[in-house]
């Protein structure tokens, strides 16, 4: 005890004793006076705070009721408060001092590894000293609390909680900001501790229990189990998101989903550690000391943290696999079993206020998860649709995510500011848009079955598109293309929120509402019938350009097909029939009649005259597109002659029908032997094989005398010279004269 201290305390007894003198007479009252001041004695050495106090010691009680019996109580109950406190903290600001002194030299020298360790160290001898102190302090408080009890006094006369408040309030204002900073430190390495411990008893359970884990189906019903029906409507627009974490929120919703029997007797199995105790008896120190509120804050802005690191770091741009499992599974074992021992260090005297704090602590960390995770996938949400569809996996994700946060609106927004910035301008190709467009709606009618986010997005590109002339071709190619599936898999329509049973009753037990945000003119009915073709054709207002850009293209794919073999398109055009009718779709039918009629027409008169080796496509002209010539050149002679001779054998066998030839299309089948050289089969177009039908009666020409005997311009016939070049078998020896190459030649090539 400080000597002032003590000699101010023993002056204060000589006045009272002086004062008691004074007002009492006769040889009672001295008798009184004495043994009043023997008590005195006995109170002022046991008020030393370095001195052990025994708790039971009767002389210190005695002396305690004495000075309460005549009246002292209140007053040496304040000067309890005031020199133990201010007795406490004169020890423990110079170790404060010197601690924040040295931390912030060892964070200047930016020696991790070292600071690290000297911060355990250091925060841990903080605590131990200022705890040791302050049960010193409190032995005597408590004392003094059990004879005013004892006595039956009044309870505001008690000192303990008065002692504890007044200590920890000022104790505060002498901790300088290092100190949370330093905290701050402790917590993170003791967490990154018991992560890598954690994760090894997580590896250990699987392999020793086979059947630990469970499908991603039955994760998914234990979680609808636990919402129920009330909350999935709530999380349905997104509105009411946040009234899953607060009091409405069943207790159980926490222990069950995240704080179940297994993450709880994992964190058990793991205080039996030396670093885990230690923990603990720290933990519960700080609650002791009434740090509990202080250090609640540095601990959750670490987790905040740690969670916001391990989303970043585990799971960003990884959308070819599930990660939210595997983040769930990260806070299930090891985030959450870790706060709740920091919380709640007397796991087998756990009061209600310590859950209720720890819930909805945990509530406040599985909620910021889900968010971080959400912004993250939303952030990545435009690169997500062009990597469709290996990234499917990321947007199941982001639905069961966005179903606890309702981040619905945020992520309507996203999509719509990502697509104006990076696609919807003059920079980019209809046929990126168009593919763009399809997997938007392959992965949108994922992420939302009622299908509003997908007309919100669709709304926006078909404006734009509309301002293309090429649109309708770059989607009706898409379609057709067999790597798209599209026409394969359209028979999906996107599923509303609300089913119908056959006899036209709602199933209460299934039934969601319409989105708030869907709009008038977006009826169930038709988002339920919108596949990905309709979708497509719905960007003009009727389905005639696209019936009409089929038929151009379809018309272009069947000139192609020289050997007649068109099962592909058969198959295309009766899917499409199925969402246009056959009367739209006439046309095309008669287009693919005559394919089938013009490859008997070419048998018969190949049977007829054998040397007619011509396979012609006769089309009917009032049901094709109109057939153009791709460039209007003169056959060599021995290739007039083969068509002049299928046209002679047509009008015999079709007298009522008239030909009218187009030599530029279709291809030819030709077999080059060169000299010194393998034979080189191929087929081409007319006008190649015009061209290398020249070279074999002179094995050098120019360009002018191919145009002339070809009856071309020269600047459209030299790229198709240019093919031959690139094939290896031409050669330019000066400008504008071409070589056969042939035996010797060909190295010199």
């Amino acid at each position: 005890m400080n000597k002032n201290i003590a000699e101010q305390w023993r002056a204060g007894l000589g006045t009272i004793n002086e004062n008691s003198v004074s007002s009492k007479a006769g040889d009672d009252q001295a008798q009184s006076t004495n043994a009043f001041s023997r008590e005195k004695t006995v109170f002022t050495r046991a008020m030393d705070p370095n001195s052990a106090i025994d708790p039971g010691a009767r002389r210190l009680g005695a002396s305690l009721r004495t000075l309460m019996r005549e009246g002292y109580g209140q007053w040496a109950g304040n000067w309890i408060l005031d020199t133990f406190r201010r007795d406490a903290l004169e020890k423990l600001v110079p170790l404060l001092e010197d601690t924040d002194y040295q931390y912030k030299e060892f964070i200047k020298a930016s020696q991790d590894g070292l600071s690290k360790e000297w911060t355990l160290h250091a925060f841990r001898n903080v605590i131990r000293t200022i705890h040791a102190r302050l049960s010193i302090s409190r032995q005597l408080t408590h004392i003094f609390d059990e004879e005013i009890r004892a006595m039956r006094m009044d309870s505001s006369l008690e000192v303990s909680a008065k002692f504890l408040a007044q200590f920890s309030a000022e104790l505060a204002t002498r901790l300088s900001p290092s100190f949370d900073g330093m905290a701050y430190m402790y917590f993170e390495e003791v967490f990154r501790q018991y992560e890598l411990s954690a994760r090894q008893h997580l590896l250990d359970s699987k392999e020793n229990n086979p059947g630990f884990e469970i499908s991603e189906r039955e994760q998914q019903q234990e979680q609808q189990r636990i919402l129920g029906k009330k909350r999935r409507r709530l999380m349905q627009d997104g509105r009411a998101a946040m009234d899953l974490f607060v009091d409405d929120m069943d207790d159980e919703v926490v222990e069950q989903l995240f704080h179940g029997n297994t993450s709880i007797s994992e964190a058990e199995a793991m205080t039996n550690q030396d670093q885990i105790q230690e923990y603990l008896t720290l933990c519960l120190q700080l609650d002791e000391l009434d740090f509990a509120s202080r250090m609640t804050d540095v601990i959750m802005r670490m987790l905040y943290r740690q969670v916001e690191a391990k989303i970043l770091d585990s799971f960003q741009t990884k959308w070819d696999i599930p990660t939210l499992e595997s983040g769930k599974e990260w806070m299930i074992h090891v985030v959450l079993p870790f706060l709740r021992l920091t919380l709640m260090p007397k796991k087998d005297h756990a009061s209600p206020t310590g859950i209720k704090r720890f819930k909805m602590w945990a509530s406040r960390l599985e909620f910021y998860f889900f968010k971080t995770f959400g912004d993250l996938r939303i952030k990545e949400f435009f690169d997500i649709i062009v990597e469709c569809p290996k990234s499917e996996p990321a947007v199941k994700d982001l639905k069961m995510c966005i179903g606890w946060t309702g981040q619905r609106e945020q992520l309507q927004k996203a999509i719509l500011a990502e697509m104006d910035k990076r696609l919807l301008h003059p920079g980019a190709e209809t046929h990126d848009l168009v593919e763009f467009y399809i997997c938007a709606i392959k992965h949108l009618r994922i992420l939302d079955p009622s299908g509003v986010m997908l007309d919100q997005a669709a709304r926006a590109i078909n404006q734009y598109l509309r301002t293309r002339d090429d649109t309708m071709q770059a989607i009706v190619k898409s379609i057709v293309d067999d790597s798209n599936n599209l026409l394969d898999g359209s028979t999906e329509g996107i599923q509303t929120g609300m089913e119908v049973d056959e006899d036209g009753s709602d199933d209460e037990t299934t039934w969601v509402p319409e989105p708030a945000n869907a709009g008038p003119d977006l009826t169930s009915a038709r988002r339920k019938m919108a596949d990905i073709i309709s979708v497509l054709a719905s960007i003009y207002d009727t389905n005639d350009r696209f019936i009409k850009e089929f038929q151009s293209i379809l018309s272009d794919r069947l000139l192609q097909a020289t050997d007649f073999q068109v099962d592909r398109e058969i198959r295309q055009l009766e899917l499409l029939k199925l969402r246009f009718g056959e009367v739209d779709l006439h046309h095309c039918e008669v287009m693919l009649a005559d394919i089938a009629e013009s490859k008997r027409v070419s048998s018969n008169i190949q049977e007829r005259n054998p040397s007619v080796v011509v396979n012609t496509l006769v089309a009917s002209r009032f049901y094709w597109p109109a057939i153009e010539e791709k460039d209007s050149f003169e056959l060599p002679l021995k290739y007039q002659e083969l068509l002049d001779s299928f046209e002679v054998e047509f009008e015999l066998s079709r007298p009522a029908q008239k030909l009218a030839l187009f030599p530029s299309l279709g291809l030819v089948e030709i077999e080059l032997e060169l000299e010194g050289r393998e034979p080189i089969s191929m087929r081409v177009p007319p006008i190649q094989a015009s061209i290398i039908h020249l070279f074999e009666s002179q094995d050098t020409l120019t360009l002018s005398e191919i145009a002339i005997k070809l009856q071309m311009m020269e600047s459209s016939l030299e790229p198709k010279i240019q093919f031959w070049v690139r094939e290896g078998v031409l050669r330019e020896i000066d400008r504008a004269k071409y070589q056969l190459i042939e035996g010797s030649d060909q190295s010199q090539s």
